[in-house]
């Protein structure tokens, strides 16, 4: 008996690996359906999905170490260098970065390349945009900076002027349409017009949407990067359904980015001519004022030739005059430096004084702050702490500016005093001159004075337009904005990837879900699991529900699996002269009655006298199945008078060595009939008679039927059948066995499904493995 006890795996991690591959291997056919439609829908997808290129650019941002040379110098070329830096824009490359990625420049794009208008060309499956390639034009004027973005179907008449509009997104006033028409709609105002290019069908559309929409969903595919810390490079990439359009969109970038860096350093330079025109105005007023002093004094006094009546006055006091006139020209240039600073404009300021160092730095500072101030307001507001910070620094510097400029002034007034005092000792000298001649000179130096300052700003203006027009850009394109050949997304590999996958993850997963939901007992692990009852056969499925075995010498999976279940009975039973078998099961379709008909069967085959008890009396069906009478059986022998057993037994007519006791009627009182004493001398005669009894017995899990009988039977078989019997039915097994409610149980396994999971499971090869056919002369099927 302990031939037939469970043996657990010794390894039981490659009984779960092989497990796992039996039941994929049973499936195979829910595999290669998913695996066909997953990768036919991958196909499909990769067919029909619009590609998306990437398109990439670069651009060098040039350090301007040196600056551009400053629009002012009031003595000296060497000091004209000192401050060149003041009119240069140093470019940092983190900060050309942020400028490159701001919205102000995708939305001017968007604006340029009218971006928020897209042409479709309607396809039967689907549409395809016509970047460059559209036959018309529709020029949109939006109502507000919000609409919806709204979708325009339009149907060309055949001659290609005239037109039908259609839209569920927006409103049209007039429908029907020719190039050419303004067409009022919810949306705003859209004119069409021939672009040239020749017509491909009747059938297109026109999607529109706001600038702000458009620059929204354009910016997400902008990526602005550098590739290297150390590196003065910046890499753009694009990403595009239409290679043209995404190229096109990167070059209308850069354009706009470098015309952007060219004019804030055209800023300084207008704002410096700006400010010299300013006081070239003013300057030229006073001179013409003095001129005329000049020419009325002249008038007045009838003097001709007053030149040579003061040369030698003059000639004695040129040193002093130059000198003051120096020193007026500077107080001058500091006062309006001083005023431009007083005036806080936030704009750069150009450094007229170029004797003093230290204010050379203050207005490099200066302008530096202004620019970083610039660049910050291009992305944020004015209250953005960085902001606020870089305000507070120019109010301070200023402060610093008008200090300086103060000192300096000071010093000049008392270098005047100075130069005025040692005139006024020329002047005692020269005290019988002429009082004309005298308020003539003083005439004539005021103009000499307004004169010199005058050429002098005439001359930085010249020398400020010449800088502006030399200006250059700080960035350069190295590589020009180019697609790449093959398309990023969708990816064939990726899509066939996760179509493969899917199409094998998702029956995996149905096999998993069904195991983990699945109640009735679907492999040997089931049963082993939940019970400790042994098993003593295992029947293959049979599509022929009531099947018997009517070939002796049959080499069917079928008949040799029940010839193993005899030999294996004969082991239990041997030393028996007539052996009882009685078979039962948890409920009714679990093939009790067909194991009992099919072994009956086999012992016959083997020259057995075998009988067949049908001892289901509430719901008999062996009768039926072997097609023999009903009408007198067990319940007439167990309720008459009658001793003679033999007179209730009939044989089978497909084999003499079948023979079959019926129920009979069925009774009102099966259990009470089968407790009757006349039950031990019914078996006491049938043994006499037969080699074999096979005991039908009703189900054990509805009535008490089964427990009644085993009393008389030396080996009890409890059926359960592959995918219908519940697992829970088990528990009925094992108390049946821990309470000793039935001796000498078994299990049989019937219908056991014909599949690598099963044959793994339940160890099957019962026929598989030896090659037999079906019959003889029959090839392996």
């Amino acid at each position: 008996m302990n031939d037939f006890k469970k043996v657990k795996s010794e390894d039981e991690d490659d009984f779960d690996v092989q497990k796992l591959i039996a039941r994929i291997l049973d499936h195979w056919k829910l595999f290669a359906f998913c695996l066909f439609i997953c990768l036919l829908l991958s196909v499909v997808y990769i067919w029909y999905t619009t590609p998306s290129y990437k398109v990439h650019a670069q651009v060098l941002i040039k350090d301007d170490q040196s600056g551009s040379t400053s629009a002012f110098s009031f003595i000296g070329g060497s000091q004209m260098q000192q401050l060149g830096n003041l009119f240069g824009i140093k470019s940092n490359v983190s900060d050309e970065l942020g400028i490159l990625e701001t919205r102000d420049l995708v939305e001017q794009v968007v604006k340029d390349l009218n971006l928020n208008v897209i042409y479709y060309n309607e396809g039967s499956v689907k549409s395809s945009e016509m970047y460059g390639q559209s036959p018309f034009k529709v020029d949109f004027i939006p109502l507000n900076d919000s609409i919806l973005p709204s979708k325009v179907n339009i149907k060309f008449n055949a001659d290609h002027n005239g037109f039908v509009l259609a839209s569920g997104d927006i409103d049209i006033g007039n429908s029907k349409a020719k190039l050419g028409d303004t067409i009022i709609t919810s949306a705003g105002v859209l004119v069409f017009s021939k672009t040239g290019l020749p017509f491909q069908g009747e059938s297109y559309a026109v999607s529109l949407s706001s600038v702000d929409a458009t620059v929204t969903n354009l910016s997400p595919d902008l990526t602005v990067s550098i590739p290297d810390d150390q590196s003065n490079i910046i890499s753009i990439a694009l990403n595009t359904t239409v290679p043209q359009k995404g190229e096109e969109i990167l070059q209308k970038l850069i354009d706009v980015y470098i015309q952007r860096n060219l004019n804030e350093k055209n800023k300084i330079s207008d704002s410096t001519l700006a400010f010299i025109k300013d006081r070239v105005t003013i300057v030229s007023a006073d001179l013409n004022n003095i001129e005329a002093n000049i020419q009325g004094f002249k008038q007045k006094n009838k003097l001709a030739d007053i030149e040579e009546q003061s040369k030698a006055l003059v000639s004695n006091a040129s040193e002093y005059y130059n000198k003051l006139n120096e020193v007026d020209v500077q107080l001058n240039i500091v006062k309006m430096m001083l005023d431009g600073v007083r005036e806080d404009i936030r704009r750069p300021i150009p450094a007229l004084i170029n004797t003093d160092p230290n204010f050379i730095s203050l207005v490099e500072k200066y302008n530096t702050l202004i620019s970083q101030r610039d660049k910050l307001l291009l992305s944020t507001t004015e209250d953005n702490p960085l902001v606020t910070g870089i305000n507070n620094q120019l109010a301070a510097v200023r402060g610093d500016m008008v200090k300086n400029l103060e000192n300096q002034q000071k010093a000049l007034l008392i270098t005047k005093s100075n130069l005025q005092n040692q005139n006024s000792q020329i002047n005692n000298i020269v005290s019988n001159v002429p009082v004309q001649e005298r308020q003539y000179v003083d005439l004539s130096r005021e103009r000499d004075v307004k004169q010199a300052l005058y050429l002098f700003l005439l001359q930085q203006e010249e020398t400020t337009a010449i800088t502006k027009a030399s200006n250059i850009p700080s960035a350069s394109i190295i590589a020009m904005p180019k697609s790449e050949f093959k398309p990023y997304f969708p990816s064939k590999f990726m899509v066939l990837a996760v179509g493969l996958f899917a199409g094998l993850a998702l029956p995996f997963a149905f096999i998993v879900i069904k195991s983990a939901l699945n109640k009735t007992v679907e492999s040997k692990e089931d049963i082993v699991n939940n019970t400790d009852c042994s098993i003593l056969a295992e029947i293959g499925h049979s599509d022929k529900v009531n099947e018997v075995l009517k070939e002796e010498h049959s080499r069917s999976v079928l008949a040799e699996q029940f010839r193993i279940f005899r030999t294996n009975m004969d082991f239990l039973v041997s030393g028996k002269k007539c052996p009882k078998i009685l078979l039962t099961s948890t409920m009714t379709g679990e093939g009790k009655t067909f194991v009992s008909v099919n072994l009956a069967q086999v012992y016959a085959y083997s020259g057995k006298k075998v009988l067949l008890m049908e001892m289901d009396l509430r719901k008999p069906k062996l009768s039926n199945m072997l097609d023999m009478p009903n009408s007198n059986g067990f319940t007439n022998y167990i309720i008459s008078d009658n001793r003679n057993i033999h007179s209730y037994i009939e044989e089978y007519k497909d084999h003499n060595n079948i023979f079959v006791l019926s129920s009979g009627p069925i009774p009102p009182n099966p259990a009470e009939l089968l407790m009757m004493p006349k039950m031990k001398e019914m078996f006491s005669a049938l043994e006499a008679e037969f080699d074999i009894i096979i005991i039908d017995s009703p189900p054990i899990g509805a009535v008490t039927d089964a427990q009644i009988l085993s009393r008389h039977s030396d080996v009890n078989l409890y059926v359960v059948r592959q995918g219908y019997s519940f697992k829970r039915s088990l528990d009925i097994v094992n108390d049946l066995v821990d309470n000793n409610k039935i001796n000498t149980l078994y299990l049989v396994v019937n219908d056991v499904k014909q599949g690598a999971s099963y044959r793994y499971g339940y160890g099957y090869g019962y026929g598989y493995g030896y090659g037999y056919g079906y019959g003889y002369g029959k090839n392996k099927k």
